[in-house]
């Protein structure tokens, strides 16, 4: 979906199409998906599954559909992410409160996870509406890309992991990973210009 399919189905969406809502959130599932991952970078986030998070995302942003006040799908996009953000923090929280999972052995969850994905600039709030649409973008941009490019590039940009790292997670060699990683960038900007 486009940025003017995504505004055509926003103005159905608040004029009350509930397709157009449920079309509107799924088009921005790879967005969703991407400020997910960033949970997961120390070890209580790695035990708390992406796909629910997603799911409790999307359903809080249906429940609060009628509370949201933008008329762009920059603002939009916008407000799903911080959607995502207090589903996210909501959960993390159950699993410390309710010591889940004995919790107490693991690492405290980390604020730069959550200092990164924040809107916290001193920006305009249309600059940032702007920057998170661009955003989602480039999320449903890498979405498109072969599994191993999208995964090379969000184990090194989103997962802050070294290429070393990447390589034995992937099972190639130091190398191949630089190779891919180059491919991947390269084929990224390719599909975003497109």
């Amino acid at each position: 979906m486009d940025a003017g399919e995504r505004q055509d189905a926003l103005a159905r969406a608040l004029a009350g199409d509930s397709q157009a809502r449920n079309d509107l959130l799924e088009s921005y599932r790879p967005y969703v998906r991407v400020i997910a991952r960033a949970f997961r970078q120390n070890r209580v986030q790695a035990r708390i599954d992406e796909s629910d998070l997603i799911q409790d995302a999307f359903l809080e942003a249906h429940r609060c559909f009628g509370d949201f006040r933008g008329t762009t799908v920059a603002e939009f996009a916008a407000w799903l992410r911080q959607i995502m953000l207090y589903t996210a923090g909501r959960t993390i929280r159950g699993h410390v409160a309710g010591a889940k999972r004995a919790v107490g052995r693991e690492e405290a969850v980390g604020t730069d996870a959550f200092a990164a994905l924040a809107a916290s600039s001193s920006s305009s709030p249309s600059a940032q509406a702007i920057r998170h649409e661009e955003a989602a973008r480039v999320a449903e941009t890498l979405a498109r890309l072969p599994d191993d490019m999208r995964e090379v590039l969000l184990a090194r940009h989103v997962d802050n992991l070294s290429h070393a790292t990447i390589a034995e997670r992937m099972g190639r060699t130091e190398g191949a990973v630089r190779v891919l990683y180059t491919r991947a960038l390269r084929r990224l900007r390719e599909l975003y210009g497109d």
